[in-house]
C-alpha cells in the first residue's frame, strides 16, 4: 500500500493549495476514514493566511524555433510554485532573473519553494539544471505560462484517529512539495500504513494523524482545538525525509526533557545502530514550530533522516526511495508507541527484597551482572510513584526489561499497576 500511494502521487504538482495536494488528502482520508478540515485560500488561520490556489494549465520555456527546453507537464519542478501568468519573448539576460539553478548539483532540477508560502503570487520563473542553462546560447527565448491562481478554492487537511481513551498523541506529515518523494510523501504513506494498524488495536491512548500542506495543516488543526483537547495532548511527532538513503535522525522538542523526548531517545539509543540527534528544529525545521510554539506548547519531536544530497531536487524521486529504511522506521515508531501504550506504575504487594528463585525470576550475576543489579534497584524504586519507563531511565536499563519484570510480578500477584 505504501508503494501504491507513493506511485500515484509522486509526479503531481502538490503545492500547498492545489487539486493535487487535496487529492492526496482525500485518498488518505478514504483509506483511514479520516475527517477533513477545509480552509479557504486567502483566509486567516492563527496569524497566517492560507496561500492562493494554484493550478497550472501550461508552463513552457522554448527556443524561438519551437524546441521545448522545460515543460511543467514533464516535471512540475520546472515551474516555480505559484508562478503568475506570463507570455512573451525575453533575452537570455532578461530571462536570467526568472531562472533558478544549482551549480553545485548541475544535473538536477532544484525546487523553488518560497513562493508557495507567500500570501499573494507576484512573480514567475523556471528551475533548470545548471548544465542545461549553461548551454543556452540563443539571444531570445519564449515563455508561455498559463495558470489559474485564485482565492475561491479550499485547502484540505486530514485528521485520522485511532483509539479514544487516555492521553492524546499526534503524528503529522506534510502532503505538499511537487514531484518529491521523501520530503513529505513517503512520510504520509508510512503514517497511513501505521494508522491502518493502530485502528485495529485496542489502545490505551488516542492517536491523531494530521496530514496536509506544510505549516498550514498544523495551523488549521491547532486552531480548531478546544481547551480540553489541548490539555489532553501529551506530545507529538512530526515525520520528514524518511526513506532517504541517509542515517536515521531525530530532533528534540523545544521542551527537551518531555516524556516524548525521553521515549524517543530511549528507543534510538537501544534500537538504532547509526543515528544523529539534533537540537530543536536543527534536523530540518517544519511543522513542529506550530505544535511547540506559543500558547500550544505541545512537546513535538521530529523523526526523520539526515537530508540527502538530492534534498529539494528532482532526484528526490521514486527510484531513490530506500524502502528498507521506511520499514525500519516503521519498527522504530511502533517501538515508541509500545512504550506509550504499555507503561504503567508498578506497586509491590510484598515487603523486602523478593526471593527471586522462589518465583523463577532469579538471574545469575555471572551470566548478566547488569540485569542482576537492575532487578534489585527496580524493586526499591517501585514505590508507587515511578512508572516502568521512569525506573528504566533512572537506572539506565532497557524499558522492555523493566516492564517485563513487573509484568511477571503482576501475573504472580506480587504487584499491581496504577
Amino acid at each position: 500500500m505504501i508503494e501504491e500511494l507513493i506511485k500515484k502521487h509522486i509526479h503531481t504538482s502538490r503545492t500547498p493549495v492545489s487539486k493535487e495536494s487535496n487529492d492526496l488528502v482525500n485518498d488518505v482520508a478514504e483509506i483511514l476514514n479520516a475527517d477533513i478540515i477545509a480552509a479557504k485560500s486567502g483566509s486567516e488561520v492563527l496569524t497566517w493566511f492560507i496561500p492562493e490556489y494554484f493550478h497550472v494549465k501550461k508552463g513552457l520555456l522554448k527556443r524561438l524555433n519551437g524546441e521545448i527546453i522545460a515543460d511543467f507537464h514533464d516535471n512540475p519542478l520546472y515551474l516555480w510554485t505559484n508562478s503568475i501568468n506570463f507570455q512573451g519573448k525575453l533575452s537570455k539576460n532578461q530571462l536570467k532573473e526568472h531562472i533558478l539553478y544549482d551549480e553545485n548539483r548541475p544535473n538536477i532540477i532544484p525546487y523553488h519553494y518560497k513562493q508557495g508560502f507567500s500570501i499573494k503570487a507576484e512573480n514567475w520563473g523556471f528551475c533548470l539544471p545548471y548544465n542545461k542553462w549553461a548551454n543556452m546560447n540563443d539571444e531570445e527565448y519564449e515563455v508561455e505560462i498559463q495558470v489559474d491562481i485564485n482565492n475561491n478554492e479550499n485547502m484540505l487537511t486530514g485528521v485520522a484517529q485511532a483509539g479514544n481513551k487516555g492521553k492524546t498523541y499526534i503524528f503529522a506529515a506534510h502532503t505538499c512539495h511537487p514531484a518529491q518523494a521523501t520530503d513529505g510523501l513517503t512520510n504520509v504513506a508510512l503514517l497511513t500504513e501505521i494508522f491502518k494498524t493502530l485502528q485495529t488495536m485496542d489502545l490505551k491512548n488516542t492517536y491523531k494523524f494530521v496530514f496536509g500542506p506544510e505549516y498550514y495543516a498544523a495551523a488549521v488543526f491547532l486552531e480548531k482545538l478546544n481547551d480540553d483537547e489541548l490539555k489532553n495532548i501529551n506530545g507529538a511527532f512530526f515525520l520528514d525525509l524518511i526513506g532517504a538513503d541517509t542515517d536515521f535522525a531525530f530532533s528534540t522538542s523545544f521542551f527537551t526533557d518531555s516524556f516524548v523526548d525521553k521515549v524517543t531517545e530511549h528507543i534510538f539509543l537501544r534500537k538504532v545502530k547509526n543515528y544523529k540527534k539534533y537540537g530543536y528544529r536543527k534536523l530540518i525545521g517544519n511543522d513542529e514550530m506550530f505544535y511547540n510554539g506559543p500558547y500550544f506548547k505541545i512537546p513535538t519531536v521530529t523523526l526523520g533522516q539526515i537530508a540527502s544530497n538530492y534534498y529539494h531536487t528532482s532526484d528526490d524521486n521514486y527510484s531513490n526511495i530506500n524502502f528498507k529504511k521506511i520499514k525500519e522506521y516503521e519498527k522504530i515508531i511502533f517501538d515508541i508507541i509500545d512504550i506509550l501504550e504499555t507503561d504503567f506504575v508498578p506497586v509491590l504487594k510484598y515487603k523486602g527484597p523478593l526471593c527471586l528463585s522462589r518465583y523463577n525470576l532469579f538471574i545469575d550475576i555471572r551470566s548478566n551482572r547488569d540485569a542482576y543489579r537492575h532487578i534489585e534497584t527496580m524493586q526499591i524504586l517501585a514505590d508507587g510513584t515511578l512508572s516502568c519507563f521512569e525506573i528504566a531511565e533512572k537506572i539506565g536499563a532497557d524499558y522492555k526489561f523493566v516492564k517485563d519484570f513487573f509484568e511477571s510480578l503482576k501475573r504472580k500477584h506480587l504487584c499491581v499497576s496504577r
